[in-house]
């Protein structure tokens, strides 16, 4: 019995893929079934209910698809080809994408007859196309196809259009299979015996066993003369407290941010109470009292802070649209907007994150929550939630443009609207109760219309700072 329902609307394609990928049935539209997961190639037909999607039909039935596209990408700051616009290219990429990888591809050059295939991490360049391809995709909305990309002479990237039913060769084809039976397993994780809708209102399922770990940045600020401080004049580039790798030159070259690096855990609170332990490893770097730490959005201008949160499990694009309407917009509540759109022209961009080493990604939309224990606490226990949870959450707030575009530019009002439904879903979930607490104290700051106080002193805020004891006679008002 098929598992799940891939719809191909070409016959070349769709005999290719029954033959790679016999757990599915391979169809040229829709056909209703007790389905895992319905992967869409072009086509818009049928409900998206009660499974994990690929490319959701409510997306793929926009009349013009490249110009629903073009509207996301400009929204979102992306580069591509605007029409009526002229461009030379001297070499040029189509990449297959498949939620959140690019898979496969092939390169043209000026001068050349064929396009030829390249591996996606090859070259710092066709790891850059890959990079573009990805996000291209999934601020579109969309998870699987391909998109062209063309390199100018000027170094620079553009989107030239996407393809949400490309044509397949045999290693296509394969490529294809093989993520397509990764992502299969990996989505078993959260699957249980029963329907997809037995279990989205079951009231508890275990959470899967993955590990959260995070590296926030906090800079260092002189309190005698309101400068910045490098963090590389007290702490080393590795270890639990160190440097980002990020160098400046301002008089002379250091490394201005400082990194937490907690031992990461499968409990928010273990991990939260790593970061203490680092923070206090870090107080007993700085001995100068007069230095101030600061965390937040923007402690010095062009000096953007992020509060990295790292999942040990590979991404999916359903994972990281909760993680930014669930997450980031709270956190978006809670920011100085000028703060928040001065970060966002070149970090922090939804959906923004990075694959690690460990086999899990980095999620890198949120400023840095070091502000308080509050909002420390908080931040790690709600990801927490949603990383279990994720599938439940229905809702994407981005889905339209508008929306895309309010959150580049920090516009509070338009996300307070969402807000009550947004903390309904989170609240409903079978792992928010193991967390309410924490969450709870963080929530309440937003649902007071309450932003926090980045020029707050972090040594003093985490109660590092230990109080002077006065001497004798000055306590008896001798001195």
């Amino acid at each position: 019995m098929a598992l799940g329902l891939i719809i191909m609307p070409n016959e070349t394609n769709r005999n290719l893929l029954a033959e790679l990928i016999p757990e599915a049935l391979v169809s040229p539209t829709y056909q209703s079934g007790n389905w895992r997961f319905i992967i869409r190639f072009g086509d818009a037909s049928g409900s998206d209910d009660n499974c994990f999607i690929l490319n959701r039909a409510a997306v793929l039935s926009a009349t013009d698809l490249l110009n629903a596209a073009q509207e996301h990408w400009q929204t979102s700051s992306v580069r591509f080809l605007a029409p009526g616009k002229r461009l030379t290219f001297y070499r040029r990429y189509r990449v297959q994408v498949f939620d959140l990888f690019p898979i496969y591809m092939r390169r043209s050059e000026i001068g050349r007859r064929r396009s030829y295939a390249v591996r996606p991490q090859s070259s710092q360049e066709t790891r850059r196309v890959g990079e573009l391809a990805v996000r291209a995709f999934y601020t579109a909305g969309l998870d699987v196809g391909s998109v062209d990309i063309g390199l100018s002479s000027g170094g620079k990237l553009y989107i030239l259009g996407i393809n949400t039913c490309p044509r397949m060769t045999r290693s296509i084809g394969v490529t294809y299979a093989k993520y397509i039976r990764s992502w299969i397993e990996r989505m078993d994780v959260y699957w249980s015996k029963g329907t997809f809708s037995s279990l989205l209102n079951m009231k508890e399922t275990k959470c899967p066993n993955y590990l959260l770990g995070a590296d926030p940045e906090f800079a260092l600020r002189d309190a005698r003369t309101g400068r910045m401080v490098f963090a590389s004049d007290y702490f080393p580039m590795q270890g639990l407290i160190g440097c980002d790798a990020r160098r400046v030159k301002v008089g002379r070259s250091g490394y201005p941010l400082a990194e937490v690096r907690p031992r990461p855990t499968q409990c928010p609170l273990d991990l939260y109470e790593g970061i203490v332990g680092a923070l206090r490893r870090a107080n007993s770097l700085v001995p100068n009292r007069h230095i101030e730490w600061r965390a937040g959005t923007l402690p010095f201008s062009k000096l953007p802070v992020g509060g990295h949160i790292h999942f040990g499990m590979l991404p999916t694009s359903g994972l990281l649209r909760a993680l930014d309407s669930y997450l980031a917009v709270i956190f978006l509540l809670l920011e100085n907007p000028a703060a928040a759109r001065s970060r966002r022209r070149r970090y922090g961009w939804l959906g923004d994150h990075r694959l690690k080493t460990h086999g899990g990604f980095e999620y890198r939309v949120v400023p840095s929550w070091l502000v308080s224990p509050v909002f420390a606490r908080g931040a790690l226990c709600l990801a927490k939630v949603i990383g279990c949870d994720w599938y439940r959450l229905h809702h994407d707030v981005f889905v339209n443009p508008e929306a895309r575009s309010a959150f580049r530019r920090a516009d509070q009002e338009y996300f307070r609207s969402e807000l009550a439904g947004l903390l309904l879903m989170i609240r409903s979930l079978p792992s928010y109760g193991s967390y309410a607490q924490e969450i709870e104290a963080m929530l309440a700051y937003v649902e007071q219309n309450k932003r926090w106080k980045t020029s707050a002193n972090l040594r003093r805020s985490w109660r590092l700072l230990r109080r002077r004891r006065r001497s004798r006679a000055s306590s008896q008002g001798l001195g």
